[in-house]
């Protein structure tokens, strides 16, 4: 019953949206932090931006992070696979109000993640050497009173199948393939490729 949406869903905000780095990226997680801070100065984006944070040191970590209200933006090197990452946490902002459904919120998810990857990539301080793979992205449900059941996982999946397919996202003719990966006790997570 992949198309059978879980009322529960439909109130879900809490996800995580990771966009791959295409290639190994030639850029230093630190090279983020002015590029952020202008982000914030500059007001790139439409959502209120609060900070930058940088946990570049961290192994394989959260990399530079620009904290806005909403969501959190971040050059992400967790597990070794740099990626832009887009966390978001609450939906107060004027382009945020009025999403009602599963469906909406990933569509609305994918748009946020792609937007600031193409700013990172026509970004001039970074000369082009960082691009993201848009075929290659990671899904997570951060909120843990949500179940990371079968049936919960396969309603998300179909949800961001046809969130993928409506923002052009495909395999040639082909829809991308999405597959759970990790643990059932960890929390929902979702890839493609």
């Amino acid at each position: 019953m992949e198309g059978a949406q879980l009322p529960e869903l439909d109130t879900l905000v809490k996800f995580d949206l990771k966009v791959l780095a295409a290639g190994a990226a030639e850029v230093e997680a630190e090279e983020f932090i002015p590029v952020f801070h202008r982000w914030i100065t500059e007001r790139l984006l439409p959502e209120l931006l609060i900070d930058v944070a940088d946990y570049s040191h961290v192994h394989e970590g959260p990399g530079v992070l620009l904290v806005g209200h909403d969501a959190i933006y971040a050059y992400d090197l967790s597990r070794g696979e740099p990626g832009l990452l887009y966390s978001r946490r609450h939906e107060s902002g004027a382009e945020l109000e009025g999403i009602d459904s599963l469906d909406d919120r990933l569509k609305s998810l994918l748009y946020c993640a792609f937007r600031a990857c193409d700013l990172i990539e026509a970004e001039p301080q970074l000369d082009g050497r960082v691009a993201f793979d848009r075929h290659r992205l990671e899904l997570r449900v951060n909120d843990r009173l949500f179940p990371s059941d079968e049936q919960t996982a396969l309603t998300l999946a179909g949800a961001f199948r046809r969130a993928l397919v409506e923002a052009g996202v495909r395999d040639g003719d082909a829809p991308v393939e999405v597959k759970r990966i990790g643990e059932p006790r960890e929390r929902l997570t979702l890839r493609t490729g």
